[in-house]
């Protein structure tokens, strides 16, 4: 699962790539900034909701997609908007539609930023961490 994404994504030059495991790459997410991260959850709700309220414990900006199984979605779908996760990608991934929330992602990625009391720019590499 991890390679189909990365393989997906390394797809789109503007994308950097870079892969880790559980609490190990959490806290390489502290070291440097993140625009997307995809959080596999292939061994049920309970550990990746630990993992989520971990990463938003003190990281709210990082998009997040989820990958998971259909009734680990389901059960978590809930969730999504106390988690600000952007997106959960069910597995078996289906081609199209991952890479329709990679346009997605490539959309958010050029959209202007809504104007507030400052400037904020968006890197034009944004990294996705897998």
């Amino acid at each position: 699962m991890r390679d189909l994404i990365k393989v997906g994504l390394q797809q789109f030059p503007e994308f950097t790539v870079t892969c880790g495991e559980g609490y190990a790459a959490i806290n390489e997410m502290r070291q440097r900034p993140y625009d997307v991260v995809f959080v596999g959850c292939d061994n049920g709700e309970g550990e990746c909701m630990l993992l989520l309220q971990h990463l938003r414990a003190f990281d709210r900006a990082t998009e997040v997609v989820v990958v998971c199984g259909q009734r680990t979605a389901r059960e978590m779908h809930a969730e999504k908007s106390r988690l600000n996760v952007m997106s959960f990608v069910q597995t078996p991934i289906v081609e199209l539609e991952f890479f329709r929330l990679i346009a997605r992602l490539r959309s958010r990625q050029t959209a202007p930023e809504p104007a507030r009391g400052g400037t904020q720019a968006r890197r034009s590499a944004p990294p996705a961490r897998v």
